[in-house]
């Protein structure tokens, strides 16, 4: 191997701010840095703040997605209980609707004739008190 990396051991130098060699274990090779090695750290430091800026947008985004889901679950119940009132509504008009038609069925044999004759009276009574 050349340009100062040899393989053994597991062990990685690096030089800290100051110029110092520092030995981190990597597990496969020894590489002694000098400018390339520095900005192969200076891209590593950016790759890691993108890591981390990429963890902080998915822990967001999971929040986001939780409270949607969670919106989601409160419109599902809401139009569970629309539907269920819209059915009860339903049936009390088909239960009036059948009680209408039983009520003008019995005035149909000529008992709304004379309930309208009631009714005219009445109102001539109250007229003529007035």
């Amino acid at each position: 191997m050349s340009g100062g990396v040899t393989r053994r051991e597991v062990r990685q130098r690096t030089a800290d701010q100051n110029g110092t060699r520092v030995e981190h274990s990597t597990g496969t090779m020894t590489t002694t840095l000098t400018g390339d090695g520095r900005s192969v750290e200076s891209a590593l430091k950016t790759l890691w703040e993108r890591v981390q800026g990429a963890g902080d947008l998915i822990q967001q985004l999971r929040e986001e997605r939780q409270a949607l889901l969670s919106q989601v679950d409160q419109l599902r119940a809401e139009v569970q209980h629309l539907q269920q009132d819209l059915s009860r509504k339903e049936q009390l008009m088909k239960t009036m609707t059948v009680s209408q038609g039983q009520a003008g069925a019995a005035l149909a044999n000529g008992e709304r004739e004379a309930l309208a004759r009631k009714v005219k009276d009445l109102l001539a009574k109250i007229d003529a008190y007035l």
